[in-house]
């Protein structure tokens, strides 16, 4: 039984012609791409996590290379419209004892054929604190890289489902 739900699956997801969002991804960006996160003056040290995060992701989700702008093909802008930490649970004291992250990014794009795009995604990431607490800086930067990563996801699903292609 456990032979044949297996062999099921494999006929199926090979059959239907699925194909995951990171493959797809691999055909839209060229090797080198340049990523840009603009720096947010009213909130300078978590566009920082931001920008560290989203070009970790660029390397590690789609197997880029970064350079630097004049050097690369495809150009990412990103701007951090809006971040919130906003509290969901109290204690019985009336603490905060948890909160969610709520990242706002944009994304321009801009492909080596001259292609241009605009796209508008967000990210969110609960996390506990101690009663009676601030957020600490390790769990800022914890939700802020969670966040920054749904969003990094959202971003890339929406590129693919318009059906980039790059020029090869």
């Amino acid at each position: 039984m456990k032979n044949f739900f297996v062999c099921f699956l494999i006929l199926f997801f090979s059959a239907c012609g699925y194909t995951p969002t990171s493959k797809i991804a691999n055909n839209i960006f060229n090797d080198k791409v340049y990523v840009n996160v603009e720096l947010n003056l009213q909130d300078p040290k978590n566009s920082i996590f931001v920008a560290d995060t989203l070009k970790e992701m660029v390397i590690s989700k789609l197997g880029r290379k970064l350079a630097l702008k004049d050097e690369a093909d495809d150009i990412i802008n990103v701007r951090m419209s809006n971040l919130d930490f906003i509290p969901l649970i109290y204690d019985k004291n009336g603490y905060v004892v948890n909160y969610k992250a709520k990242l706002n990014l944009e994304f321009y794009v801009v492909f080596k054929n001259g292609t241009k795009e605009h796209f508008k995604t967000s990210g969110s990431y609960n996390f506990d604190i101690s009663p009676n607490s601030i957020i600490s800086d390790s769990a800022r930067y914890d939700a802020i890289r969670a966040a920054s990563s749904e969003a990094f996801d959202e971003f890339i699903s929406a590129i693919a489902i318009k059906g980039y292609k790059r020029d090869i």
